[in-house]
């Protein structure tokens, strides 16, 4: 089932950072700002994966990647997507939004859920992060039908089932032999999903 993707009406190009994701830009010591301004893109990460970079331990040899992101986020702007919801009575961190925060989820986010949730989701172990294992994914997966989502890590799960079912979702391994700059990678795979989507 192929399921709609929703472009922006402002005709910015939105992108969803996978939390390996800010490995690589670590890596390539990359201005986020710089890469994917602001009058081009709008940039978010779910809060799930909000919660995955919080998890990353405050040690020595992650410190510096840790500052990294926070800078990132902050210099590029990078918005933190909330689903409605209420507080939950259970441990972990809250994963949804109130009023004001979360926003709904749209119908095609909500087949999306349907059709990994039993495979994926249901009695998954619970990970470092205190996310079960596929949260992150999942909610990555979702976003793909409203934005571009960059990743590393295209195994079988959420994100394979969003990209078959037609979300946006970029590989981001080949980048550093690409020869491309940032901006022209991503808006090089948007167009050519465009129109292989016949939008």
């Amino acid at each position: 089932m192929m399921l709609p993707y929703q472009p922006r009406l402002d005709d910015l190009i939105a992108v969803t950072i996978d939390s390996n994701v800010w490995n690589l830009l670590f890596d390539l010591n990359l201005d986020l700002a710089t890469e994917l301004p602001a009058d081009r893109f709008k940039l978010f990460i779910p809060r799930e994966v909000e919660i995955e970079i919080a998890a990353i331990p405050e040690c020595t040899e992650k410190r510096a990647l840790k500052n990294y992101i926070r800078t990132q986020i902050d210099a590029a702007q990078v918005h933190t997507l909330w689903v409605f919801g209420f507080d939950n009575d259970g441990d972990g961190p809250q994963r949804c939004g109130g009023f004001d925060v979360g926003t709904w989820q749209s119908e095609t986010e909500r087949k999306f859920y349907d059709l990994i949730c039993e495979r994926y989701l249901l009695g998954k172990t619970t990970t470092n992060s205190q996310l079960s294992r596929n949260e992150g994914d999942a909610a990555l997966g979702a976003n793909s039908f409203s934005s571009v989502v960059l990743t590393l890590d295209l195994k079988q799960g959420p994100l394979t089932v969003a990209l078959a079912n037609g979300g946006k979702i970029l590989d981001m391994r080949p980048f550093r032999e690409a020869g491309m700059d940032l901006a022209s990678y991503v808006t090089a795979y948007y167009n050519a999903s465009q129109m292989s989507n016949g939008q």
